[in-house]
């Protein structure tokens, strides 16, 4: 933080920098004569005649959009920008010159009151104020010491009496000061919405709050799935058939969603290449690749019911006399991709499972254990969306304790459980199960 430039006056009350409104001023006057040259040249392109043939009329029909007449307004704009600045940095530099006499003004008033207070203390100090209740039996005595005793009580007022002015003539120049800076706040405001106003219906508009919401969706699509796979699977855990299976479906498409949206960001790609082939296992290695082993984890279970399903469909319609269409067949899948998912759903967790052995309650020990670490899935997920609502709750220590739990629920319990999945159907699918 700069030191305050008014000393004296013990605040500022024309804050700002004259060079840097100065160089924003100049650089958006370069920037609304760049524009304005391109808005020319693009006029020219559209009118000239020097470029022929059906190239030419194929781009001058694109130009014949929205391009000329948002650089048109775009120069306007900036322009008028440019122009309030200019009119601010003037105003600016009158404020603080005033600020700067006041602050000089300020100095003397302060060293007046130094000075007074000075003599006040000197004139309190005069011994003769200690001859007032004294008693004399010689007149000559008594009128000399009663002379005295006049002359340094009337020093003494006259010394309080001109700490009050000072003071008085000191808190003038502070209330001015004040005036001011409260004149230069009104003023900023008003040269701000000047600012504003100046793109009113004249720069190319910002997208709608739809337009504006889908972008953020898009930005933010690897989490907001997350966060949804995370919660679904969640929620799978209070219901029965057939909501409950209905969820862990839900669960496991999301998962397929985040994964796909994550592995299509080159960031991620490029992340997860360099962590493999030059050894930097930074923080957004370890993000990203919890978060590729936790989003096909949770595949696991919709990709084990439906290959469950189809393999199951397959044997029957091999085993079956008649020829079966091709709707009685998907049929067929359907309905035993179902049952497939109803078991998924309720089997055990293999880890759960060895954990609560022995335990008084070990149904309900099992629940608990399953929906708490669900929970902390839901709960790193939700964090993962709000932190890019909510900037202030971004946190790096935070991110990484979300990191890690997640990794531990995917080396521990989703690990287990959906390995168990896979290596069922598994055998399964190659026949040595059913």
């Amino acid at each position: 933080m700069s030191a305050n430039p008014y000393p004296n006056l013990g605040f500022d009350p024309a804050p700002g920098q004259i060079s840097v409104v100065s160089g924003l001023t100049e650089k958006l006057k370069k920037s609304a004569q760049t524009i304005a040259d391109a808005h020319q040249m693009i006029e020219n392109l559209r009118s000239g005649s020097s470029w022929e043939g059906d190239a030419a009329v194929a781009f001058r029909e694109q130009l014949d959009g929205a391009l000329p007449t948002n650089l048109k307004n775009a120069h306007t704009s900036i322009t008028r920008a440019a122009t309030a600045l200019a009119d601010w940095q003037r105003a600016l530099d009158g404020y603080q010159d005033r600020a700067r006499t006041l602050n000089g003004q300020a100095k003397e008033a302060q060293g007046k009151v130094d000075t007074a207070e000075g003599r006040e203390k000197s004139a309190s100090a005069n011994p003769d104020l200690k001859l007032a209740g004294q008693s004399f039996t010689d007149d000559a005595e008594l009128k000399s010491a009663q002379a005295r005793l006049d002359k340094a009580t009337e020093e003494l007022t006259k010394a309080r009496q001109a700490v009050t002015d000072a003071r008085t003539e000191y808190d003038d120049v502070i209330r001015r000061a004040r005036e001011l800076e409260e004149e230069h706040a009104t003023d900023a405001r008003g040269k701000a919405r000047v600012l504003r106003d100046s793109t009113d219906k004249l720069a190319p508009e910002e997208p709608n709050w739809f337009e504006s919401s889908m972008e953020w969706v898009g930005d933010n699509l690897t989490d907001i799935l997350g966060a949804v796979a995370a919660i679904a699977g969640l929620a799978a855990l209070f219901f029965a058939v057939p909501v409950g299976p209905i969820l862990l479906l839900v669960a496991a498409a999301a998962s397929a969603a985040t994964l796909i949206s994550r592995l299509s960001d080159p960031v991620v790609r490029a992340s997860l290449k360099d962590g493999f082939t030059k050894g930097e296992f930074d923080a957004d290695f370890w993000s990203n690749a919890v978060g590729v082993v936790g989003d096909s984890l949770g595949v696991v279970p919709g990709v084990g019911a439906v290959a469950r399903g189809v393999n199951g469909a397959v044997r029957s319609a091999s085993a079956g006399a008649e020829a079966l269409t091709l709707g009685q067949r998907l049929s067929s899948a359907g309905g035993k991709t179902w049952l497939a998912a109803q078991r998924i759903h309720a089997a055990d967790n293999p880890l759960t499972t060895w954990l609560v052995k022995g335990a008084a309650d070990p149904s309900a020990m099992a629940k608990a254990i399953d929906v708490s670490v669900s929970g902390a899935g839901a709960l790193t997920g939700t964090y993962g969306v709000a932190k890019n609502v909510w900037e202030d709750i971004k946190n790096p220590a935070a991110e990484s304790a979300s990191t890690g739990a997640d990794g531990v629920r995917a080396g521990t319990f989703d690990g287990a459980g959906h390995g168990a999945t896979a290596l069922k159907t598994m055998k399964i699918l190659f026949g040595t199960a059913h």
